[in-house]
């Protein structure tokens, strides 16, 4: 061989090298001697160096004189050659056939460099050791890249990890979860070993996953590449919160689909935040149209009492305008019975009368009180009813469900429509209304909030105040029951459907009424006592009673109306609640005193349970409310005279 550096050196002694392996070495000079990308050289059995090449003597810097014949942990640290490492790398390539390891090397100016060594023993014809291989490749650079890459990841998860106001995980292709950060851990309340592996659906609520929405994300991320999505999501506790999450697919290199990232940030509070000024906004819409509504009927009624003051005596005159100011006043009440039962519910102080008796009953009274609204428009009612149903449920409240959805639809179809309320009854059994029209409809991006409160529909108020809808919802959720909405749009008419478990086979129960004794027998008029501080409508009702053929006598506070009924002993007394000087309450009280017999008739702008409780307590026999109806003020004196 020649003497340059760059070509095999004499091999060590003959002694220190077998037979069968110096046989060998030619083909090893001839193969590996100019490579100079790996170190390549044999040992012998004990690790004595036996040859050189060109890329050992680039990479650990020493020349083939320098170096044949020592011992190759030359290459490794005192570390390694205390604890024998390099002997034991011989003894797992001896027993196994091949050693791989990577790790720090030495070169000879006693700088580093990671290596990738292999080790392979060479065996004889008899299997027996006779040497060992060794190539070592420089990949100080590639850990570099590595360890980049690896520092790079570990920033990246830590940051994705103490993201606290966001959940960030992926997917996998089939989308169940594979990481979770910090952030997903307080949004959603999962630990990490509670939710990697399940499917993302987890989240959505059962009205999503009904409609596939999970499934439909994820394709359209495949399709488009990312997808934005706002709704409902579910934690691990059942409570559900706002959420925006950004669903992005991963390919790799080739294109393949690897995964997906979610990112999701909980809006609740940007949600409640946009709630409160919707809710701000309706109110005002509700104030304005309150507003509104109170002047309609005030409109025509101040001239019309006018023409009253002018015309006394003309009776076509007074009977028309009298019939006009019957309406008004029926309307203005109308308006704030809705607001006093929407007022009730919100506090809670609604209670239901449950009463077994027949549909039809139910069903004419809400037809009634709908009729005239239905006349004004001149629409075309149909009426779909099975007779023999029987009920059990609160009369008066099934009632105020039927004729809202009835005026509802008169409200919001043109005049001369069509208008169908069908009443049957379903398996459940169930007590199924529906209510058609073929008027101006909803759109779809609107009928998700017809039911709120103060909501007026797609083309804003017709009439009304915006609770009609609201208080028929809640009702049906009182009895149990659920409210269902269709319609194909905008011009395309609407479709309620109220379905109520209140059915029932028992037959009408008895009303189990007691005769109440009359106060004493009387051959003349009843004697009516009126008392309320507003002097107009005590004046008013002491007129109406004596046009009834009644004796009357009027008192302006509690007190007058003690003393008036020492002398005047009435049979009825019609008093004001909340009179000066002695309220109603106590004046009923020293009234009955007086008069054991008496019929004690509350008049009050308050009807919740506990008020008509506490007059009860108080002794009154009656409590109406104010406006009292005129039908209203004949039937106390019909049942109780």
């Amino acid at each position: 061989m020649s003497d340059s550096p760059h070509q095999m050196t004499p091999p060590p002694p003959e002694d220190e090298v077998s037979g069968w392996l110096r046989d060998r070495r030619g083909h090893f000079d001839q193969l590996v001697s100019s490579v100079e990308d790996y170190a390549i050289f044999m040992m012998s059995r004990e690790g004595i160096i036996l040859d050189w090449n060109r890329g050992a003597e680039r990479l650990k810097g020493y020349t083939a004189p320098e170096i044949v014949g020592r011992h190759f942990s030359v290459f490794y640290s005192d570390e390694d050659r205390q604890s024998k490492f390099p002997d034991k790398e011989l003894e797992i390539a001896s027993a196994e056939g091949r050693f791989t390891v990577e790790g720090w090397r030495y070169r000879k100016d006693g700088t580093q460099f990671w290596a990738s060594v292999t080790i392979t023993a060479i065996r004889s014809e008899s299997s027996a050791v006779e040497g060992f291989l060794k190539i070592t490749r420089d990949l100080t650079e590639h850990r570099a890249t590595d360890e980049m890459l690896r520092r790079s990841e570990e920033r990246f998860r830590l940051l994705l990890e103490s993201v606290q106001d966001y959940a960030i995980f992926m997917l996998d292709p089939e989308g169940h979860v594979m990481s979770w950060n910090n952030g997903a851990r307080r949004i959603k309340l999962y630990e990490e070993n509670e939710i990697v592996g399940r499917h993302f659906s987890i989240f959505y609520p059962p009205e999503a996953i009904s409609i596939g929405m999970p499934g439909s994300l994820l394709a359209k991320a495949l399709k488009d590449g990312r997808v934005e999505d706002e709704g409902w999501r579910v934690r691990k506790d059942g409570t559900r919160f706002w959420g925006n999450v950004v669903l992005t697919a991963l390919h790799d290199s080739k294109g393949e689909l690897r995964g997906f990232a979610k990112i999701t940030r909980d809006l609740s509070d940007r949600q409640q935040v946009e709630h409160l000024r919707e809710t701000g906004r309706r109110k005002d819409a509700f104030l304005a149209t309150l507003a509104h509504e109170l002047r309609n009927p005030l409109a025509p009624m101040l001239p019309g009492v006018d023409l009253l003051l002018h015309a006394p005596h003309d009776v076509a005159t007074v009977t028309g305008i009298a019939s006009m100011l019957k309406r008004q006043v029926d309307q203005m009440a109308h308006l704030i019975d809705d607001l006093l039962d929407m007022s009730r519910i919100t506090a809670g102080k609604i209670a239901l009368r449950h009463t077994v008796l027949p549909v039809r009953e139910v069903v004419d009274t809400a037809v009634e009180a709908s009729n005239p609204l239905i006349r004004e428009f001149g629409h075309r009612l149909t009426l779909n009813l099975q007779d023999e149903l029987m009920i059990e449920a609160d009369p008066y409240r099934i009632s105020q469900i039927i004729s809202n959805l009835l005026s509802n639809a008169a409200k919001y179809t043109p005049p001369e429509g069509e208008i169908a309320l069908t009443v049957s009854e379903k398996p459940g059994p169930m007590l199924e209304i529906r209510v058609t029209d073929n008027g101006i409809g909803i759109p779809k991006a609107l009928q998700h909030s017809v039911f709120e409160l103060f909501d007026q529909g797609a083309s804003g108020s017709s009439g009304g105040l915006g609770i009609g809808l609201t208080l028929v919802r809640t009702l049906v959720e009182m009895h149990g029951g659920s409210i269902a909405l269709f319609s194909a749009g905008e011009g395309q008419g609407c479709e309620f459907t109220v379905r109520l478990p209140v059915i029932t086979t028992s037959a009408p129960a008895a009303t189990g009424e007691t005769p109440v004794i009359p106060s004493a027998p009387r051959s003349g008029p009843a004697r009516i006592l009126i008392a309320d501080d507003g002097r107009n409508a005590a004046d008013i009702l002491g007129l109406f009673f004596q046009m009834e053929g009644m004796e009357t006598a009027v008192a302006y506070d509690g007190e007058e109306a003690v003393k008036i009924a020492a002398n005047f002993e009435p049979d009825f007394a019609f008093l004001d609640l909340g009179m000066p000087k002695l309220d109603g309450y106590e004046a009923a009280r020293r009234i009955r005193r007086m008069y054991p017999r008496v019929i004690l008739a509350a008049l009050s702008g308050w009807g919740a349970e506990d008020d008509r409780r506490r007059s009860a307590e108080a002794g009154f026999d009656v409590h109406l409310l104010k406006p009292a109806k005129p039908d209203d003020l004949r039937e106390v004196l019909r049942q109780h005279g």
